[in-house]
């Protein structure tokens, strides 16, 4: 055990040494520290609007965050992909002489981790935030850190060491877990439809008594209302069951016997994981299911010269992929027009199309590390051979991925129109102005690849995408809006779209001017 702890001790300082020695961390540091600041002076200021600054507030929230934990947790270490393992582990720890449950265990230390300081955090945040007693918020932290790495622990290793007799077991009540949250988001989606997206809403979901009895989660919700809020007879019979769950699955994980049977799945955990990461690096959408990925037998009839043959090479890959150019953009997409739709249901208090810009707007926030085929043009040398101008590489490199926008965007947005009664004018403008900012945030990324190389690394250019993006597209948007309310609202529709279109072809010939430069990085 003394030779894990070694490992893991020396590994660490390692990696703190040679971070300490780079520049950029201490502007990460800082960043993150700004932005920790904000989030929770944000989580305040809307707590105090919302009417939920008190301990009521936080029980809501720790609900929620329970519900997801627990139920994450069981499913991941089911598949047996909860705990990260490093392929060095195949090699140098595997093979010794130490209990494959303290391996198992120690690899979990990262876990433990995370727990303990989104504890903290919680602890901190009860008090300055929901105003938690300082003696109730050190129980809380006490009783959630212990009980949670109980479970957890206990969990992990009951399901990393079961054979193939428990499978079954296992897949149902995984599937129970879906079921659980498949009914709690019905029920969100009930009151919502049946009162409107009021904080009331919100409160006649959470203070419901079914989300005390489902075992395991519920009881642990009930547990956190008996110290926040005191006793009931529901949450009094719910906490002792709670206990008595943490006692029984403890006792048999230490008498569960374990022989190292996992080793195998740990060692292409490992190589899928840092396969995903690299994958991710590269600005990729990737998932945890570990399966080789399935390709269809497709052709592609190449036409013209130059530049065009990048444009077919991704069209004849994207016709391989199982299911075409609709992808994790799509999904979200579709999960938008339902959300706005049955959920949220057409704004009453502002403008339509103005919400739907913003939707839009956040649409493009949350794919801003994504470069798609792209990023994979970046790399390969051949892209610098072709004989053809610098702006014609970029445009047909990058074709699909407008091609994509453009198919996402009208899943989302037509749907979305209709139902919120949108004129078709502004519709229009919306869908070109999505395209446009998807393009725009294509450009901003290659052009900090060209500006950065790998000066801050992926973490950040992508927060100098954001920031050029972010300044960029807030001049138009403060000048369109400043012409909509002095002149006529309807100009925002058409400035907009002729804006983000002026400056996206700036950026784009930027681009294409540092194109050449790329090829030293």
């Amino acid at each position: 055990m003394k030779a894990l702890w070694y490992l893991t001790k020396m590994s660490l300082k390692n990696r703190i040494c040679k971070a300490l020695k780079k520049p950029v961390t201490y502007i990460y540091l800082a960043i993150g520290i700004l932005y920790a600041v904000m989030i929770l002076y944000g989580w305040g200021v809307l707590a105090a609007e919302g009417g939920l600054a008190s301990v009521t507030g936080l029980v809501y929230v720790l609900t929620i965050w329970i519900y997801l934990e627990i139920g994450s947790n069981f499913i991941t270490y089911a598949k047996r992909k909860g705990v990260i393992f490093l392929p060095s582990h195949s090699h140098l720890v595997f093979p010794t002489p130490i209990s494959p449950k303290q391996i198992l265990l120690h690899s979990a230390m990262k876990n433990f981790a995370l727990t303990l300081l989104m504890d903290i955090i919680f602890a901190a945040v009860a008090v300055s935030i929901f105003h938690l007693s300082v003696g109730k918020a050190l129980l809380l932290f006490l009783f959630s850190f212990v009980l949670e790495v109980i479970l957890e622990s206990s969990l992990i290793i009951l399901l990393y060491t079961g054979g193939e007799q428990q499978g079954s077991a296992v897949k149902i009540i995984c599937r129970c877990i879906y079921l659980v949250f498949f009914c709690v988001l019905l029920l969100l989606f009930y009151y919502l439809k049946k009162n409107g997206i009021h904080v009331s809403t919100f409160r006649e979901v959470m203070e419901l008594e079914a989300l005390q009895m489902v075992p395991v989660a519920g009881w642990n919700v009930a547990a956190v209302r008996l110290i926040i809020l005191g006793p009931t007879t529901l949450n009094v019979v719910c906490t002792v069951l709670y206990l008595l769950t943490c006692g029984v699955v403890f006792a048999a994980a230490l008498k569960k016997q374990c022989t190292g049977e996992y080793y195998e799945d740990a060692a292409k955990f490992a190589d899928d994981y840092v396969e995903r990461k690299n994958r991710s690096k590269k600005g990729e959408f990737t998932f945890s299911g570990g399966k080789k990925r399935k390709f269809r037998k497709a052709g592609v009839i190449y036409k013209g010269s130059g530049a065009k043959a990048v444009f077919y090479r991704q069209l004849l890959e994207y016709k391989k992929e199982r299911f075409f150019i609709f992808g994790p953009m799509t999904l979200y997409s579709v999960i938008g027009v339902i959300v706005c739709i049955a959920a949220i249901g057409r704004p009453e208090n502002y403008p339509p199309g103005i919400a739907l810009l913003g939707v839009e707007a956040y649409f493009v926030f949350l794919c801003t590390g994504y470069l798609g085929k792209w990023g994979k043009e970046l790399e390969q040398p051949y892209i610098y051979l072709i004989p053809d101008s610098a702006i014609k590489k970029l445009w047909y490199a990058t074709l699909m991925e407008h091609i994509k926008a453009l198919v996402d965007g009208i899943i989302f947005i037509i749907p979305v129109g209709i139902a919120w009664r949108i004129p078709a004018y502004q519709m229009a403008a919306s869908l070109v102005i999505y395209v446009v900012l998807q393009a725009n945030r294509l450009y901003i990324k290659v052009l900090g690849e060209s500006i950065l190389g790998n000066t801050l690394g992926n973490t950040g250019k992508t927060i100098f995408a954001m920031v050029v993006q972010g300044a960029t597209i807030g001049i138009g948007v403060a000048a369109a809006l400043l012409f909509g309310i002095l002149v006529n609202y309807n100009l925002i529709f058409f400035i907009l779209p002729i804006y983000c279109l002026m400056i996206t072809m700036l950026i784009a010939l930027l681009t294409a001017s540092r194109f050449d430069a790329m090829e030293q990085w």
